[in-house]
Order: C-alpha cells, then structure tokens, then sequence
C-alpha cells in the first residue's frame, strides 16, 4: 500500500515538474516579428530623421514625452500629466522615472572613462535639448518648422520640463510625438563628435527598443526588446526585423502594407485592416510649360475633366485631395471637419473661356524663374498663340490599368483643345514604377495615387511646399508656402481648420490637382502580428504594447 501510495505520488511530482518546464520554455522561448522597408537608414538621429521607415524605427527606439495612438489620440511617453496655462503659452510636464538603455560598444566608441560616467537616468533636460537643437538651424531638422512656436524650453528640475509657446498652439502635443523631439542627452551627443547615431554604439535609447543592428549590404534593421525600459508601453517581441523589399525575392512577412488586388490574392493566414490613407488625381506638373505659366491652362483642365463620369461601380468619388485618415490634430478627423472641398467643377464653357483667355494673349504671364535669378513679369500680356500651341505637346503617365479613364478624360480635353493638344501616354504596370517615374518629375500630367505617410492634414498639404523632398508636383509657390506656415501658428481648432482648408482650396482652385477617386490601402498581417497597431495613417508600426 505504502509502495503503491509512494509510485502515484512519484508520478504527480513529475508530471507537475514537466508542466512547469514546459511553462517556462514557453515564456522564455524568444519571439519575432518581420515587417518591410524601402531602405536601411544610414542615420537613426532622431532630430534628423525622415521619411515612414526611419519613424517607424524612432517611434519603437525611443519614447517622448507622449505618444500617439492607433486612434489618433494623444497618450502618455515619459510625462505622467501636463499642465497648460490658461493663455495655452506655458506647457508644463511631469516626467516618470525612465533609464536609458546605454550601449556597452560604447565603451570601445567613447572610452571607458566616459562611458563609466554616463548618466543613465532620462531628465528634462534631454527633451530641452533636443528641443532646442531641432530648432537650431545648424541641425537642419527637416521638422524644424513644427517648432516654431517653441519660444523657450528648458528644465525647471530633472523630472518637470517647461516649454513656452510664443502663440497658442492647437497641435502642439501632437508635434511633441514626433521624432524631432525624442529625448537627446547633450553629453553623449556631444561627446560622439558628429557620428551620433551613425552607428549602434552611438546611440542610446529610452523606448521599449534598442537598435541591434542595420546591415545595409544585406538590407537588414534589426530591434531588440530593452530590458532597461519601465514605461506603459513594453515590447511586443524579443526581436524586430525589418527586410528591404526585394521583388526578384519575395518574403512572407508577418506584417505589411498591400493594395486592395494585393489583398485579395492573400491567402487564409492573413488578415487585413483598411486605411482610407489614397487619392487617385491627375496631377499637373507646375514645373513644366505651360502649367508653371498659365493659370488659365490648368483651369481648363480642371474644368473639362468630368469626374463624374470616370468614377465607377463600387468606387468612391474623393471628398478633396486630404485623404480620409488625416486629422486636424491628434483624434480629430479633418474631412468631418471640413466636409467636401471640390474645386472648379465640371463646367466645359467655363473651361473653352479659360483656353480663350491663352489663345488671345489675355493671360496674365505669372513670375517665372530664369536661371539663378526671377524674371517678374507681374501682369505682362503677350500673344503666344503660336509657342503655345507647340507647348501642348504633354506626357501623360499612368497605370496601365487606368487606359479606359485616362481615355474617357481625353474625349473631353480634345473636344475643348482640337488639335492645339497632342497627348502622348506612357503606361507602368505596376504603382511603384509609376511613383518612381512622378518622383522624377518626368511627366506633364500623371493620374496616379497619392497615399499618405502623414496623418496629419497640415503635413500631408506641407509636402506641396517648394523645396520639400515629396512635393510630387514640383510646385514652387511662396504664397502656398505662406498659407503652410499659418496652419502652424492657429491658435484654436477651428482656426487651424480653416488655416487647412485654405490651403487644400488653393491647390484645387489653382488646378495643380484633380482628385478623382479614393484608393485606400491595406495592411496584411498574420496571427504573429495581430496586436501590433499602426497610426490611422497605416504606417509608423507601433510594436509595443
């Protein structure tokens, strides 16, 4: 009996054992997640980063003091609570205990002596500095405007940070998110002597991630979970791996953004989320003759382009060229807002009175640049009925697929132009040798969508402006510029909506965009991937709790 009491009790104790080993070889067992990127970055320098891939990376390796969530809505980073004074000029924040994660290859980068005297602790005044070095034109933050603002920031102790606005802000705390203000500790950017962030060894991180490596040979970024972070907002996995997108080798990662055909060819272990973040429109080059001249010009188009007619079954007329996703700020929807902005409309009198106004000298010459100087020929008339019919020579460059739209288009503008127009078409197969081919400016008109990596409505209508690297239509405009920098300074949310509008109305009403149809996209993602969230943008990757 004893015998028999003593084999049953052996038996509990090992079956018990192996449940518990095989509990912790669950929790232990590593875990990863792969996602795409255009590109590995050659800087992860938060204050000078740019562009979704190299976000996505900032927004997981580094914490600010607050954050922003799948819905838009502004959360806390480091700060616990902010006050703001009852003129909206003072913003104070309360920070949280928060470490740094410090390299141990810094050792070897910055000397021992060094390294053994970093302070590991995240205070207020990393956020002032890095602050005021975004707005420092020596840096050339390519954000640098959100700041403007900013007349003051400094620490009134390591845990309470005070920034002084020069005017009320309403998206202040929304630019407080972004990567120009992650937290930078001035000794170890100073002691890294113009290579911060060029390498994993010279960069510290306070976000639920670490950079462990990027290997641009083998196009590779790699994350790995810090043990040091203690915020609300823990790691997902052990490991995040990003992978250059190769077409001749395609991957199955567990997470990526697709078309609507992409998504309908996945098979059962994906799932997909839809983000109305696309705008299909014909966009005329404002770089090219006769568009950078002739206002007349691109009304005409505009006014000859029957939307109506090129929007089909089960497709969705666009509300204007801001996409649904954007908001005014952080959790306000800016289409709800603003409601459907048009343009000049469909009107084929309107239209033939426009190209009238060309044909007999009557249009005023607009200032044209000439060389390194400007030519200002203000209000100069003169009949180039001759040059211009010459002029009307265009490329039009689109997708393959949308031939029968771009034809039904073509019916209207040679009804209106004869034979002064000869349009030659340059189809692609695929959106992204479209987008290469737009990027490059070599087109006169190209119908293509335009997705935005921003959701924010004051960013995506801030890439028309003249200089900036995603400005599609190479518009150089310093009244559209102006009419940008005032979204900046609104005061209340319905200045700031008003600011926008403006601006979205200037380029429909100057006819540089013909928005046509919505053209959402899709992010395809595995069971692996379920819990990793996304802004309402579809991009920027949140791989943290």
């Amino acid at each position: 009996m004893l015998k028999r009491l003593t084999i049953k009790l052996t038996l509990v104790i090992l079956i018990l054992s192996m449940l518990l080993t095989l509990t912790a070889c669950k929790k232990n067992k590593s875990t990863a997640v792969s996602a795409p990127i255009n590109n590995v970055p050659v800087s992860y320098d938060a204050q000078i980063a740019e562009g979704t891939d190299l976000e996505t990376i900032i927004n997981n390796c580094f914490e600010g003091l607050v954050r922003i969530d799948k819905s838009g809505n502004i959360t806390n980073g480091v700060a616990t609570s902010w006050d703001i004074s009852s003129d909206g000029l003072t913003y104070t924040f309360h920070l949280r205990n928060a470490s740094w994660r410090v390299p141990s290859s810094a050792k070897d980068s910055l000397g021992e002596e060094f390294y053994n005297g970093i302070n590991k602790t995240v205070v207020a005044d990393d956020f002032a500095y890095a602050i005021k070095r975004a707005k420092d034109p020596i840096t050339n933050a390519p954000g640098a405007s959100y700041l403007n603002v900013v007349e003051d920031a400094y620490a009134k102790d390591d845990s309470t940070l005070i920034v002084k606005l020069s005017s009320p802000s309403e998206g202040f705390l929304t630019t407080l998110a972004l990567p120009i203000c992650m937290p930078c500790q001035e000794s170890f950017f100073e002691e890294c002597a113009g290579r911060y962030g060029l390498s994993t060894s010279l960069l510290m991180s306070n976000g639920p991630y670490y950079l462990g490596l990027f290997d641009e040979e083998n196009g590779l970024v790699t994350l790995k979970k810090n043990a040091d972070y203690e915020g609300d907002h823990p790691a997902l996995y052990d490991t995040v791996r990003f992978y250059v997108k190769d077409e001749e080798n395609p991957r199955n990662y567990d997470i990526m953004p697709v078309s609507a055909d992409e998504a309908k060819k996945l098979d059962e272990t994906y799932s997909t989320t839809r983000y109305k973040n696309g705008v299909k429109a014909f966009c005329l080059n404002a770089s090219h003759e006769p568009f950078v001249t002739y206002k007349s010009i691109r009304l005409a188009f505009a006014q000859s382009t029957n939307v109506d007619a090129l929007v089909a079954d089960g497709q969705t007329r666009a509300e204007g060229i801001v996409p649904s996703c954007c908001n005014i700020q952080a959790g306000v929807s800016y289409r709800a807002n603003a409601n459907v902005i048009s343009g000049p409309g469909y009107d084929m009198d309107a239209a033939a009175q426009a190209f009238k106004r060309v044909k007999n000298g009557e249009e005023n010459v607009q200032t044209v640049s000439v060389g390194e100087g400007e030519d200002s020929r203000e209000g100069e008339k003169k009949d180039v009925t001759e040059e211009f019919k010459l002029s009307l020579n265009l490329k039009l460059v689109c997708l393959e697929d949308d031939i029968p739209v771009i034809k039904q288009a073509l019916q209207d503008w040679q009804k209106l132009f004869g034979v002064t127009l000869t349009l030659s078409l340059e189809p692609y197969a695929t959106q992204d040798e479209l987008d290469q081919v737009v990027r490059k400016g070599e087109y006169d008109i190209a119908y293509t969508t335009i997705i935005t990596s921003q959701f924010l409505a004051s960013d995506f209508l801030k890439q028309f402006t003249t200089d900036h690297p995603n400005n599609i239509i190479f518009l150089e405009n310093q009244e559209y510029d102006r009419l940008i920098n005032t979204t900046y300074k609104a005061k209340t949310k319905s200045e700031l909506t008003e600011a926008l509008i403006t601006c979205e109305t200037s380029l429909l009403n100057n006819g540089y965009i013909i928005p046509t149809i919505t053209n959402d996209t899709y992010v395809a993602y595995n069971d692996n991937a379920k819990d990793v969230t996304l802004r309402p943008s579809g991009t920027v990757m949140a791989f943290y709790k």
